[in-house]
Order: C-alpha cells, then sequence, then structure tokens
C-alpha cells in the first residue's frame, strides 16, 4: 500500500510525500500520473525514496511535451514494469485533502489553472484523485456573461474577438503563403527583437562573430527590430515581421517574442533563445505562473528549442521560464561574455573611461546599479528617496570614492543629483554597457539584477540593497529562494549598506564559493560555441543524447496503458 501523506508547491511544481507500506521492491517503482481511462500523461520525478517515504515532484506546466498536463481527472499509479500497478491511496480528511489544491491565474485573468485534490468515493479503497482544469474566461458560463453586460458592450466584445480572430488567420496565412517558397533562396538567420530597435548585446556578438567566421557566404543574414513596447507600429509593419519570420530557417531571440503566438512555425525552423537577463531572480514566463500578465498555457515563450546558459547547475533557471525541458537548455555561455572576457578589450576600455572621466582614476569606484520597480517599461521607476546621499557622500570623502548611479534601462530618468555633490556622485543612465563599468568598479550595490552574475566574473564584492524583497518575491515572483543565492551582503535599510561599505562587510566569501556554480566556462569562446553546438547542429554528445534520453523516456510513458477505471 502506498498513502500521500502531504503535498507541498514550489511555483509550479507540485511535490508529494508518500508513505509506502508492505510494498516490495519499492525501490524499483516509478510513478505515472493516469488518466481514468488508462493513458498516462506524464511519469513523477523521484526526489527521494529511502523504501519507506517516496518523494514525488512535478511540474504541472509541462508535462514532458513542453504542455501543461491536460484537462482531465487523474490518479497516481507505481509500477516496476512487472507486476500489477500500485495505486496512490489516501486516508486523511477531506478538509485537508481539499487545502492542498492550487490555482493559478493567467493571461491578466483571463484564464485559471487548477489542480484539486479528492479521492474516489465509489471504491472500496480511498484512491486518491486528481483533477487538472484550463478555464479561460470566453468559455465560461456565457448567460451570466450576457445578463450583466449591456447590448453595445457585448456588441463592441464580438467586434474585437472577431477583428482579433482575422488578425491571426491573416498573420497564418502569410507565414504559409511566404514559407511555401522558402526553397528558392539560401538558408537565412533572423535575429529577431520586438523589444528594442538595436541589437542587444549578446545577438550583436553573435551577429559579427557570424560575419567574421563568413557564414553570410552561405546563410542571408537578416535582422528585425521593433521596439513595440515604447512605440506603436502600423499592421503593415507586423505583417513584414511575419513574411520575415516565414522566410528564415533559423531564428535568434533574446526576449519574448509576440508574433509567435499567432503563427505556427514550421517543424524544419530552429529557434536559439540567448536571453537577455541571464540568471536573473526575477520571475519570468512560467517561473510567475499565477502572477499578473504571466502567460497562457501554450504561448511564444514555449517557441524555443534551445536556450543557453552559462552552467549546468543553473539550467532549471531557464527552462523553467520557457516551459521547456532542461535537456534543451545548452551551457555555451552567453555570446556578450567573448568581448567582456577579452583582455585585450579590458585594457582598451579601462583605458578610455579613465580618459573620458577622469575624475574615476586613482578613487575607489562605487557602482550602484539595482534593477527597475513597476509593471513594465512604461510604468518603471526607481525610489531614489531612499538612498542617503548625504550620509552616502560623507563615506565617499572618508574612503576617498566616486559612485556611479547606473539605473535598469527601462528607467528613463537620471539621478537627480545635487550640485554639493557632484565631484563625487555621477548619473550614467546613458552608458549603453554596463559589464564596461564593471572593469573599472571596486564595489556593485545591487538588488535582484542579473547584473550580479556577470560582476562575479570580476572576482570584486557586492553589496545587496533589498529593502522589499519580501514584497518583491511576493508580487514579482523568485524562481529560487534570495538570500542562500546572492553573492553578497544582504542590506534591508540604508543604514546597513552604509554600515556595511564602512566595515568592509562585504561577506565576500560567497562570491568564491558561487563563482564555480554559475560559469562552466570563463573564456572568449560562447559565440563558437552557440555557433558550433546550435547554429550548426553539431550539439556534443553528452548533451545530444541526454536530450534524446528523455525524450525516449517521456515517449515511453506516454505510450503505455492502463486498466481503466
Amino acid at each position: 500500500m502506498i498513502y500521500l501523506k502531504d503535498v507541498s508547491w514550489e511555483r509550479i511544481h507540485l511535490n508529494l510525500t508518500l508513505t509506502v507500506k508492505e510494498a516490495e521492491r519499492v525501490d524499483s517503482l516509478r510513478f505515472y500520473l493516469v488518466s481514468l481511462s488508462g493513458r498516462v500523461e506524464t511519469e513523477f520525478a523521484v526526489a527521494d525514496n529511502d523504501g519507506e517515504t517516496v518523494r514525488l515532484s512535478l511540474n504541472v506546466t509541462n508535462n514532458g511535451l513542453n504542455r501543461c498536463v491536460e484537462n482531465d481527472t487523474y490518479r497516481i499509479l507505481a509500477h516496476d514494469g512487472k507486476n500489477d500497478p500500485i495505486a496512490v491511496l489516501y486516508e486523511g480528511s477531506f478538509e485537508t485533502l481539499s487545502q492542498y489544491g492550487r490555482s493559478f491565474v493567467y493571461d491578466a485573468s483571463k484564464g485559471v489553472y487548477s489542480v484539486s485534490f479528492m479521492t474516489d468515493e465509489y471504491s472500496d479503497l480511498p484512491e486518491l484523485r486528481l483533477i487538472f482544469l484550463n478555464a479561460r474566461s470566453a468559455d465560461m458560463a456565457k448567460e451570466d456573461l450576457y445578463r450583466k453586460k449591456s447590448l453595445s458592450t457585448r456588441l463592441k466584445g464580438f467586434v474585437k474577438r472577431t477583428a482579433d480572430k482575422i488578425n491571426v488567420r491573416f498573420q497564418r496565412m502569410i507565414y504559409s503563403v511566404v514559407r511555401a517558397f522558402s526553397f528558392l533562396r539560401k538558408p537565412r538567420i533572423l535575429f529577431l527583437d520586438e523589444k528594442r530597435d538595436v541589437l542587444a548585446p549578446s545577438m550583436l556578438a553573435l551577429y559579427n562573430r557570424l560575419i567574421e567566421r563568413g557564414f553570410d557566404k552561405n546563410y542571408t543574414i537578416k535582422c528585425s527590430l521593433r521596439n513595440t513596447e515604447s512605440i506603436s507600429y502600423s499592421k503593415l509593419s507586423t505583417v513584414a515581421v511575419i513574411a520575415k519570420i516565414a522566410k528564415a530557417d533559423i531564428i535568434i531571440v533574446d526576449d519574448y517574442v509576440p508574433a509567435f503566438n499567432s503563427v505556427a512555425l514550421h517543424k524544419s525552423v530552429k529557434v536559439i533563445q540567448l536571453w537577455h537577463a541571464g540568471a536573473g531572480f526575477k520571475g519570468v514566463g512560467y517561473a510567475r505562473w499565477g502572477h499578473f500578465g504571466c502567460p497562457a498555457p501554450f504561448s511564444a515563450h514555449r517557441r524555443t528549442d534551445f536556450a543557453i546558459t552559462d552552467s549546468m547547475a543553473i539550467r532549471d533557471f531557464f527552462s523553467e521560464p520557457f516551459g521547456i525541458l532542461e535537456e534543451q537548455v545548452i551551457p555555451t555561455g552567453m555570446p556578450r561574455m567573448d568581448e567582456y572576457l577579452s583582455e585585450d578589450n579590458r585594457r582598451m576600455v579601462t583605458e578610455k573611461l579613465y580618459a573620458n572621466y577622469p575624475a574615476f582614476k586613482g578613487k575607489r569606484v562605487i557602482l550602484f546599479a539595482p534593477t527597475y520597480r513597476g509593471r513594465n517599461r512604461k510604468t518603471s521607476y526607481y525610489p531614489c528617496e531612499l538612498i542617503d546621499f548625504e550620509g552616502l557622500y560623507r563615506c565617499c570623502e572618508d574612503t576617498d570614492a566616486v559612485v556611479i548611479f547606473k539605473m535598469h534601462p527601462w528607467v528613463a530618468d537620471e539621478v537627480e543629483i545635487e550640485e554639493k555633490y557632484r565631484d563625487r556622485f555621477f548619473p550614467m543612465n546613458f552608458y549603453p554597457n554596463i559589464n564596461e563599468l564593471f572593469y573599472i568598479t571596486d564595489l556593485l550595490i545591487t538588488d535582484y539584477s542579473s547584473c550580479m552574475y556577470e560582476f562575479l566574473l570580476m572576482k570584486k564584492p557586492m553589496l545587496f540593497f533589498a529593502f522589499d524583497h519580501e514584497r518583491y518575491a511576493v508580487s514579482r515572483g523568485f524562481h529560487r529562494d534570495y538570500a542562500s543565492n546572492v553573492p553578497g551582503k544582504i542590506c534591508l535599510t540604508f543604514d546597513e549598506v552604509l554600515r556595511a561599505m564602512r566595515e568592509g562587510d562585504y561577506e565576500f566569501e560567497k562570491v568564491e564559493r558561487m563563482l564555480p556554480k554559475y560559469f562552466d566556462h570563463a573564456d572568449t569562446g560562447s559565440c563558437d560555441r552557440v555557433i558550433d553546438w546550435l547554429v550548426l547542429g553539431n550539439l556534443p554528445e553528452e548533451y545530444a543524447s541526454a536530450l534524446k534520453e528523455r525524450r525516449d523516456r517521456i515517449a515511453r510513458a506516454r505510450a503505455m496503458k492502463f486498466e481503466s477505471c
């Protein structure tokens, strides 16, 4: 007998603790989520099995096919491949069982995905049941909606929905027609960004390296760059983007691409996600499911064939947000790091910075570079009133230091500096590449920004002014514990920041401990690895075999059939 003992949730991960009684060969059991018709939906990951207690885990947004667990009622069956399966039972109270469920509102509250627990009331043994249900507002009781809305409101809604459907169908038609003639042209690589009108650093580095290696002789290399968050583009412009996507055989992106929600890419097309933010803390994509504005069950996030990372140890930081398998995340290193780690570039940039800003030379340089607050680019800001400018200035006088204020690119306004502080405080939002500032920085002060990980490679101290980390974790969402994963001292008030600076209390040992975890490669070969492994498809055997093995195991599980009940 196997009984459910406890249930817990870690974001989108459902964790089950089972108690095993009178079960033989428990170490050989595999656990499956099986519909009442006997169809296997997915296999649970076994986190721990000591023979008496088994701990299972399931990402409810990924059934192995990069899809959410489908709508159905399921049981959990343990099977060793030879004997009859063993159903997981439950003997506790219904009140406790009902509290284990979870609902995830998604897509700006247009839908909800729920997981509920119950038992089979008609069996002799209390067999556990899990109910998965995805419901969108458009599917809900239309009678209620019509009673509560006026005729004009209903008509406007109908017109908008119809226009949206026509627009999507038109985009799909454009894609299909243009794609049909792809055999007439050279293979095409498209750098695609719908968030910026210039190439982001990693995309630019990869583009330049492709040209250096002569790929433009055998490939047509194109860019499609639009800043859709700040600029309104015409429908004709969107059609042009769809046409460019249709012509592409390899698409390089480094952010969310809304156009992927409309068109189904041809199966031969490869999408490589560079992800501009690196291994940040902020929840994105499916890592923040249940938060306002998180994606729908199937969305553009999942249109990724391969994502890249700096190390194997942090693959889940990328697979979870994009809703893909960990084996699809490859530790090539970030292309923008090649230039950053070049000693020649470091020497040249350092000389240029000191020449342009002589006030920095010979001084201790402190870089204040937090992330933004607010929902999006339009509402982004940073609460500068929390900075004790007077106290910081006195600290700088005592230690002969200067401070560079470099806010997130979404924060448009420079930090306002009073005249009396301008000999030591320098607002530099306009500076395009924060990594270049790291060369001359002696201390980084940040909060949840992913820049902390690139600064790790400088092997210099950091402080984390995280005055709102508990609220930020709830509203924005973290995809791992903050306190145990930052490479430096956390300060909850600015007084604590100043005290740490004066005392040199940076908890620097965290930098040395965390550096090997976050970087498998600290060299200038990231662009070439992306090109050779992913663009050309010469994936090293260890990664290719791991991905094949994972997919084969998923296919075998889903091909199984148990007796219906």
